[in-house]
């Protein structure tokens, strides 16, 4: 099951929870990015702690999230430890690197969108400023490289 919401701020927010098939996520992204490009929103946060399996088929989901990430638009996924290795992998696939980012707490994702705003997040101080300034979660950024083979 999942909702999504434009928040006060301005923000997409989708919020995703028990068993999700793989076309599930596929609803969702593809409702996701279409509300954010209507309504010209730039930070998708997407909050999958709740999530108990699923989804399946992660190369395809990855390269739906790669094809709609586009222009400016930045997404922060926040996750538990029991989601992580497949959000991990999704983020990798889709091949988003400085656009997307993996968070354990959702304080520091808003941090990560704030960053925006105060001149951060440059290409080359990116993936320090945010492990430097954001405690407790994981900018996947610097530390996911493709498997070779």
């Amino acid at each position: 099951m999942y909702t999504i919401q434009v928040t006060p701020e301005g923000r997409l927010r989708a919020t995703v929870s028990g068993r999700v098939t793989t076309s599930e996520a596929l609803r969702l992204v593809s409702q996701g990015f279409a509300l954010a490009e209507a309504g010209a929103i730039t930070d998708l946060l997407v909050d999958v702690r709740g999530v108990e399996r699923g989804p399946g088929q992660w190369l395809m989901l990855a390269a739906v999230v790669s094809s709609r990430l586009e222009g400016p638009m930045r997404l922060a996924v926040v996750t538990g430890p029991r989601q992580e290795p497949v959000v991990r992998r999704i983020l990798r696939y889709s091949g988003a690197r400085r656009r997307a980012a993996l968070f354990m707490e959702e304080g520091a994702a808003l941090r990560w969108f704030a960053d925006r705003f105060r001149g951060r997040g440059a290409a080359a101080g990116w993936g320090a400023a945010v492990a430097d300034e954001c405690s407790g979660e994981r900018a996947w950024e610097s530390e996911l490289r493709p498997e070779a083979g």
